[in-house]
């Protein structure tokens, strides 16, 4: 949870305060809220809970505050008790698109993805804006095996979030993935003309599209894709395991054993483990070869 979530309410906090709902009780609870807000700021989440959980009780209308406190339990992962202070504030305020996005993320940590996609549908209803909406609706879609519905919704949210690498990726890869590697690469290359350069974002379409042509049997130009992405994270795992992968197919043995190398050498305890098999026995054959 990004700490930006909370404090983007603190203002409105204020202009609740200064105008609207001025009764004792939703005074009160908006400074228990605000002081709720202050401890989550300063991660005393413990403190806050507290804080917030006051703010609702003094007043059971205050909509804002089981937001902040649906926050904070994300941010503690008690992801039941999120839920059931989303679906206050929704009770409240039905008409808060972010209420409904952020009740749509809790509910997939929860594996309920028919629920979820209603929480994100409705969102989009409410704000049609929403890019983040459209890219966790698409991974509901797929966790729902509705591929179609996916690939509508990731470009729905690159239409309404130009600048939002993750779903170019993911796009790139379900097409991929369908079978489709010119639609996937023109998505990649799409996403490489707006990232930043020097990025991580940037070397993983790097990578992505590299990957794309390997499959297309484009051996030359994926290793020119996985050597742009080592070019802007040095190390990269991914990208040094395609790359050495890759100069074996062609033929190019001592290029293989190099990168391979570098990736086994590098590989730490959440390197998978099928992925460093294949590594160290390619290195055996290409070690052991004419």
């Amino acid at each position: 949870m990004k700490r930006l979530e909370i404090l983007v309410l603190v203002p409105l906090a204020i202009l609740v305060l200064t105008g609207g709902n001025c009764s004792r009780e939703r005074v009160e609870s908006m400074n228990q809220m605000n002081q709720g807000v202050v401890f989550a700021q300063q991660q005393r989440f413990i403190d806050a809970t507290k804080s917030l959980e006051r703010a609702t009780a003094i007043d059971r209308t205050n909509d804002q505050a089981f937001y902040n406190l649906a926050l904070v339990h994300i941010e503690l992962r008690h992801f039941d008790r999120a839920k059931e202070d989303l679906n206050q504030a929704i009770a409240i305020n039905g008409e808060v698109a972010g209420y409904q996005e952020k009740l749509g993320t809790v509910l997939m940590q929860l594996e309920d993805w028919n629920g979820a996609k209603q929480a994100l549908q409705k969102a989009i209803e409410l704000d049609g804006s929403l890019f983040k909406a459209y890219y966790k609706l698409a991974q509901v879609d797929e966790e729902l095996d509705d591929m179609q519905s996916a690939l509508q919704h990731y470009s729905d949210s690159i239409e309404h979030g130009p600048r939002f690498l993750q779903a170019y990726s993911q796009l790139g890869r379900l097409y991929a993935e369908l079978g489709y590697p010119e639609q996937a690469g023109q998505v990649l290359e799409s996403g490489l003309e707006v990232a930043m350069p020097g990025t991580e974002e940037e070397a993983h379409l790097h990578h992505l599209l590299g990957t794309v042509y390997q499959q297309q049997g484009d051996n030359a130009r994926a290793i020119v894709q996985f050597r742009a992405a080592l070019e802007v994270v040095p190390g990269m795992p991914d990208a040094l395991f395609s790359l050495g992968w890759t100069y074996a197919l062609e033929g190019n043995r001592e290029e293989g054993r190099r990168f391979l190398k570098k990736y086994v050498d590098g590989a730490g305890e959440d390197a998978p483990a099928h992925y460093l098999k294949a590594a160290r026995d390619k290195l055996g054959e290409l070690s052991t070869g004419p």
